[in-house]
């Protein structure tokens, strides 16, 4: 029996990149949104705290990111085998 060890140790790091990007990351990234809404300015005159349009363009393109990786994860289990055989 002949083990492989530098097949093994690439296929340890990509389970482990992988790992950290939807481990990690995608949360991270919902955190990022929700604190882009929680952003608050207060202007002149204005009677309370209001999120700016730029912090919602953040929020929203950090949701968006989420939505389409949860997509692409759905997407996956249900066509993978026709994708990729």
């Amino acid at each position: 029996m002949h083990l492989d060890f530098v097949g093994l140790l690439d296929s340890l790091w990509q389970v482990l990149a992988v790992g950290l990007i939807f481990g990690a990351g995608l949360p991270a990234l919902f955190s990022a949104g929700i604190r882009a809404l929680g952003t608050t300015s207060q202007p002149a005159g204005a009677q309370g705290p209001t999120t700016t349009g730029g912090n919602k363009f953040l929020a929203w393109v950090c949701f968006g990111l989420c939505i389409a990786a949860a997509l692409f994860g759905i997407v996956l289990i249900v066509f993978g085998k026709q994708m990729f055989g």
